[in-house]
């Protein structure tokens, strides 16, 4: 496998990863809204949360991608790494809550 398809699955699986984690934040953001119902946008939303969180996601989908290098890019694989971003992000956050204490769950 050359550098140029093994970058390629890594920018991939870094999109797929935003993409996942995408979907948990947007759960995280109803579930805080409907909890913070009435109270000005600002209170309950955070970009850089937000930003930070779309980061978290790409790691984990790069990391995805690296362990599935070489593996057929179809449904289920966009599928895996889509998963990945969206659960690896909560094992990303854990280590960085165990080495320095942030507030980063959504």
């Amino acid at each position: 496998m050359d550098a140029v398809t093994a970058l390629s699955y890594m920018v991939l699986g870094a999109f797929l990863g935003m993409m996942g984690q995408g979907i948990r934040f947007a759960i995280g953001m109803k579930k805080r809204y409907e909890e913070n119902t009435g109270k000005k946008s600002k209170e309950w939303f955070d970009s850089a949360r937000m930003i930070l969180s779309f980061i978290i996601g790409a790691a984990a989908g790069v990391l995805a991608s690296i362990y599935l290098l070489g593996a057929d890019v179809d449904r289920y694989y966009l599928l895996t790494v889509m998963a990945a971003g969206y659960a690896g992000a909560d094992f990303i956050e854990a280590l960085l809550r165990k080495y320095k204490p942030i507030n980063l769950s959504s």
